[in-house]
């Protein structure tokens, strides 16, 4: 089965483009070969395990901040090489990963060629893009970008979900797509605890991930305040500098990769997830791999998989978060006892088995 991928990050640093780089890694395991359309700082083509990587020049890209723009204007430059694949040998099913300008394209090509679509659900643009639009406009940007995402996906078979709270949430919004479910997996040997570095015998509590307000960092402040814990903060982005300003004790480490990140995990025995707009969170799957007992926000997401008050600590308001990570600083058999729990819940959650049934919802979509 041949399947065509597009999708408008594959190389930046953010959980979907994790998720569909192991995708394309694993995807030949189940019959699958993936060819992949995306863009980047140059024309080129690589490959990702068995599946081709087709990377288009940027045009006109929107710089949201550093390591991370958005393509404005469709590259129909791709017609070529798709034409040269579909020639060669016809895919069966074009996969839209992501609503931007190449998944436009995608979706142009599908119906051109009436090739089935299926869609994946990874980013609340809707949320995002309220976030980030000025005063007065929020509510109709929130109004647009749900009828864009519906409009967009209408097509597809089915619309694969990280969770069942974010299906229900398309469902509310008038998705009428069959709204499938595609979870996330872990690689347990990169993320792991035996990753420590550190001798230290303080307490590390960490943020990671991106430092932006659709992240709810916010939160961050009045959650770390007075704790008797090293703070240490992994990434980077537009409210950094903000962040830094209000947290002048916190240890600020950037953006980490590989080992170094592995090692940030394993370094920490709490992990602060304050989002409320993620619709999964792979940030806290690698936490609870590597052994770090995650505190996260209610919402659609990584509250959906965490067991509270065994794996992890679920928090409606930053008051709450900051209470709970307070008492399990201070309780360490509790927080050793959700740690080993912790890390059991992640060897459960495999990628193969998290791709296969994507792979499975790909031949129900061809047929």
């Amino acid at each position: 089965m041949r399947v065509a991928l597009f999708t408008d990050t594959y190389f930046e640093i953010n959980g979907a483009a994790r998720t569909l780089r192991q995708v394309a890694s694993r995807a030949h395991q189940f019959g699958v070969h993936l060819d992949v359309y995306t863009y980047g700082q140059e024309a080129k083509t690589t490959s990702e395990g068995e599946a081709t990587v087709f990377q288009f020049n940027n045009r006109l890209a929107v710089r949201y901040y550093e390591g991370l723009r958005f393509e404005v204007i469709p590259d129909f430059r791709i017609r070529r090489t798709f034409t040269e694949q579909m020639r060669r040998a016809p895919y069966q099913l074009v996969h839209l990963a992501t609503p931007g300008s190449i998944g436009l394209v995608g979706r142009a090509f599908a119906k051109q060629f009436r090739l089935p679509q299926i869609g994946t659900y990874h980013t609340h643009l809707a949320d995002y893009s309220a976030m980030r639009s000025i005063p007065g406009s929020r509510r109709l940007m929130h109004r647009f970008f749900w009828w864009y995402m519906r409009w967009f996906y209408r097509d597809c078979h089915a619309v694969q979900c990280p969770t069942q709270g974010v299906a229900d949430d398309l469902k509310a919004h008038g998705f009428l797509n069959r709204l499938g479910i595609f979870t996330r997996g872990i690689d347990t040997e990169r993320f792991r605890p035996s990753r420590r570095t550190r001798t230290s015998a303080e307490t590390v509590v960490s943020y990671i991930g991106r430092i932006a307000r659709e992240k709810n960092v916010g939160w961050l402040p009045t959650v770390f305040h007075g704790q008797a814990a090293e703070v240490q903060v992994v990434g980077d982005g537009p409210d950094r500098g903000w962040l830094e300003g209000q947290l002048p004790e916190a240890q600020f480490a950037g953006y980490l990769h590989g080992d170094e990140l592995a090692a940030a995990y394993a370094n920490s025995d709490l992990l602060v997830f304050p989002s409320q707009t993620d619709t999964f969170g792979n940030v806290v799957l690698e936490a609870m791999a590597s052994g770090a007992v995650p505190l996260v926000a209610t919402g659609p997401g990584p509250s959906e998989f965490v067991t509270a008050g065994v794996n992890a600590e679920v928090c409606a308001s930053a008051e709450e978060m900051h209470a709970k990570l307070a008492a399990l600083i201070a309780d360490e058999p509790r927080r050793a006892e959700m740690s080993r729990a912790a890390r059991q819940f992640a060897e459960s959650r495999s990628w193969d088995s998290a791709i296969g049934e994507l792979m499975q919802a790909y031949r129900e979509a061809a047929h």
